[in-house]
């Protein structure tokens, strides 16, 4: 036999017994906050750029350990966010040596692209002692971001662009709330991603509502994600409900 082969035949059975996978799609309608600094000059994202609610797809996938392992958790999620504006200056402005003239049309436009793989442990084997009606995982992740803004004129443009990979630590709660049968559950969930070093920092907490029924589950709740980096003199905040739909087996 294969040395491939034997690989496949060993370790793909375990997998399958250790983990439970989840696919879920999300919709997240963030509304901006924060500001950009240029020299002396802090420019507001909503108040000078006008910068409008974004309306963004993610995803996320799931390995979930089943009550015999021993294994994390291994999630990855994608979490674009989108900011655009269009408006007219109210006043003089100065960007990476771009002047906006009070009166002058601009546009701006951020990105934020974010991807995360993190690896979560059952805390006291709460999962199984209760029955699946509360869960604490704890863990890190490596989340690497790709950001970048430009703000054009009629005439020129300005860009900047960053990649950072930065480690966070990650903590889950999940509490079972209405045991309704077998196929049909609701759960709170509560997420929460931290990073801090010097002046930087990133925080992003999740906290919603699942409803299971057999492999498919709704999710709704509410996001907040604020983050600053040394690199590009922002200071950005992103919050607003979410949607989930998935399914798992």
């Amino acid at each position: 036999m294969k040395i491939s082969k034997l690989l496949v035949t060993i370790i793909f059975p375990t997998v399958t017994l250790a983990y439970e996978l989840e696919f879920s799609i999300d919709y997240w309608t963030s509304i901006p906050d924060g500001y950009i600094k240029d020299g002396s000059n802090k420019i507001v994202l909503k108040d000078n750029l006008k910068m409008r609610t974004a309306k963004d797809f993610g995803g996320k996938i799931i390995a979930k350990e089943n009550e015999e392992s021993n294994f994390p958790n291994i999630i990855f999620m994608y979490t674009p966010i989108r900011f655009e504006s269009e408006s007219v200056a109210k006043k003089d402005m100065t960007f990476r040596g771009l002047t906006i003239g009070a009166g002058e049309n601009f546009s701006s436009v951020m990105d934020y692209n974010s991807y995360d793989l993190g690896f979560l442990w059952d805390v006291g084997h709460l999962r199984e002692k209760t029955e699946d009606r509360l869960d604490f995982r704890a863990g890190f992740s490596i989340r690497y971001m790709e950001r970048s803004l430009k703000v054009s004129t009629e005439k020129e443009s300005r860009e900047e662009k960053h990649k950072d990979v930065k480690p966070m630590l990650d903590l889950e709660a999940e509490i079972e709330v209405l045991p309704v049968h077998q196929n049909l559950r609701a759960e709170v969930i509560l997420e929460a991603q931290a990073y801090t070093n010097g002046n930087e920092f990133i925080l992003d907490i999740i906290d919603s509502i699942r409803i299971n029924y057999k492999h498919t589950f709704a999710e709704f709740g509410y996001r907040v994600e604020k983050y600053k980096m040394a690199d590009d003199l922002k200071k950005v905040s992103a919050n607003g409900v979410f949607w989930s739909l998935g399914v798992s087996f």
